[in-house]
């Protein structure tokens, strides 16, 4: 297992040595099983989790009891609740391993006084927040401006990788609709597909 997955994650320049042991020094390995939820909605998200191999995804309960996805986290990514961990807020949302699951992890405590050591860090993390920022802000466009229809047609499009690994009855509470009508969708495009193959 190698912690330079992080180095090259955060940034594609070399960072300093102070950096890089600041890193090794404050991550800790932790291995979780499929199905483990890392953070429950009633926990404090206290920690910033590092995945190095498996498949993570966040999501809460709506009013109706429902459950509505809001991510899914891979390989070479991080993830936690950002309001919870950076506010010390109530968290409202689960953190599940959709497969066995190896992270690097840091605590709340940790990464502040990490930051603090460092501004090559600090700079880091803001370039990092602009990418969570913007991968959500796409994910509310994505989810309030196309139809249920157009929304699996380009989620099977441009994500294949979570089509694979990813139950069809989970992918349906990102996209905000029925199972059923989530497979019957995937079931004629895939159908169409075939046909123009030959």
């Amino acid at each position: 297992m190698n912690i330079e997955n992080i180095f090259k994650h955060i940034t594609d320049k070399d960072l300093p040595e102070f950096e890089k042991e600041l890193i090794t020094k404050n991550f800790n390995i932790q291995k979780f099983r499929k199905n483990q939820i890392l953070v429950k909605d009633t926990d404090d998200c206290d920690s910033i989790f590092f995945i190095v191999k498996g498949a993570i995804r966040i999501y809460h309960f709506n009013n109706f009891g429902a459950e509505v996805t809001r991510a899914f986290i891979f390989e070479n990514e991080f993830c936690t609740n950002l309001i919870s961990f950076s506010n010390q807020a109530p968290n409202n949302e689960n953190i599940q391993c959709l497969e066995d699951t190896l992270t690097f992890s840091i605590t709340r405590t940790d990464f502040y006084n990490m930051l603090s050591q460092s501004h090559v860090l600090t700079h880091l993390y803001s370039r990092i927040l602009e990418v969570f920022i913007n991968r959500h802000l796409q994910h509310f466009q994505f989810m309030n401006t196309l139809s249920e229809r157009q929304r699996i047609e380009r989620f099977l499009q441009n994500s294949p990788e979570i089509n694979l690994r990813v139950k069809d009855k989970i992918i349906a509470t990102y996209l905000g609709v029925t199972p059923e009508f989530f497979s019957k969708i995937k079931s004629e495009i895939n159908r169409i597909n075939k046909q123009t193959q030959f």
